[in-house]
């Protein structure tokens, strides 16, 4: 089996007033992970948002993702055909894995408000999640941290979905042994 490792990034504000706003992603980044944890393939794309399309000052200062590339994105259903293409799920076994659970509620929550099917995107593992159980760490730290410990510098920007994804298949492959779902 292989690992499809993903990081997505999406909408946010941090002003009083906008926590009932519906979140939807603006950027996937993904690389796949040969059995042997080696990266064989990634992918980038940017998505515009429908019910929010303007990002907010504080979304842009986060992930330094301009409005200028959000305008020129394809809608959600556009990038994720072109996601199932690039991944081939109908002829590749994946263990989809994340830095947590977000993500995967995330992708659920806009497929369902662009009415898009991503039933062949499972089995999730939450890397969080596992790591944490696995070695019995009541409180949970995040990437950074943990790829610290584990000997890894976090290469590239931070908050930006490609390489979230990068560093984190840095420990999927370190543990790739412990990944059963």
């Amino acid at each position: 089996m292989k690992f499809l490792v993903f990081d997505l990034e999406a909408t946010c504000w941090n002003s009083p007033g906008n926590e009932l706003r519906v979140q939807e992603i603006i950027e996937i980044g993904a690389c796949i992970l040969d059995p042997y944890g080696e990266i064989e393939t990634k992918f980038q794309s940017f998505i515009r948002p429908v019910k929010n399309p303007i990002l907010s000052p504080y979304c842009r200062n986060l992930t330094m993702i301009e409005q200028p590339d959000i305008d020129r994105a394809k809608s959600f259903k556009q990038v994720m055909e072109r996601f199932f293409e690039w991944a081939d799920p109908e002829t590749e076994e994946y263990l989809f894995c994340a830095w947590g659970d977000a993500d995967k509620e995330l992708i659920r929550s806009d497929a369902k408000l662009h009415n898009f099917s991503i039933d062949w995107f499972s089995p999730y593992l939450d890397i969080k999640d596992r790591y944490h159980r696995n070695r019995n760490i009541q409180k949970k730290m995040g990437l950074d941290k943990v790829l610290y410990l584990n000997g890894f510098a976090f290469e590239g920007r931070r908050h930006r979905a490609l390489y979230d994804a990068l560093n984190l298949a840095k420990l999927v492959s370190k543990y790739k042994d412990e990944w059963h779902y």
